[in-house]
């Protein structure tokens, strides 16, 4: 195992992902749970309230070994790190690169109104260089012919993620993108945790 922290997914039992992020995190983990707003018509109101962006999942930063992949599995709403199966079966947590949680992080940090994805969008890479998203790295969903574009910030381990609406102005072809500009923006995790 290398000596840097890295972010892994970890699947959780269905709506159990506050409690077994609150859980992770009172045994020291770095943790971060996206929320979203949801309005619910119940028999006498609308309330609304607070669910897991990706039912199921939740995200920890920490430098995996075996004992720390035990203290994860511990709490009781907790099912498995998230990766593949080797030749013998055995699960193999895979990392998710820095760039997608902070670019993830980034999108919810706004106000703005976003749709959410189930599959991999393909297509140019972009960085959004300006606005409230400034920093956030994403592919462009399809090329749209009018003032905004649709850039969806995905994690590609989990083929999930969510849509933003932005100004064609406010983004560049990382290619185009200035060394300066690219991931130079710090989110503090603090968000999330």
């Amino acid at each position: 195992m290398t000596n840097e922290s890295k972010w892994y997914a970890v699947s959780v039992y269905a709506r159990q992902e506050k409690a077994a992020n609150e859980e992770l995190s009172t045994l020291g983990f770095e943790t971060f749970l996206p929320l979203i707003h949801n309005r619910r018509l119940w028999s006498d109101r609308i309330k609304t309230i607070e669910t897991a962006l990706f039912p199921g999942y939740l995200f920890i930063h920490t430098q995996l070994d075996a004992e720390k992949r035990v203290r994860i599995l511990k709490p009781k709403q907790v099912f498995d790190l998230v990766g593949r199966r080797n030749a013998n079966q055995f699960q193999i947590a895979q990392s998710i690169p820095d760039c997608e949680i902070t670019s993830l992080q980034i999108a919810m940090s706004g106000t703005s109104i976003f749709e959410t994805t189930s599959t991999l969008v393909k297509g140019a890479s972009v960085q959004i260089v300006n606005g409230p998203f400034r920093g956030a790295i994403g592919i462009i969903e399809r090329e749209a012919h009018g003032p905004n574009q649709k850039i969806a910030v995905q994690i590609s381990l989990l083929k999930r993620g969510l849509i933003l609406k932005v100004s064609a102005n406010k983004i560049l072809a990382l290619s185009e993108t200035p060394n300066h500009i690219q991931m130079t923006t710090q989110f503090s995790t603090a968000h999330g945790s």
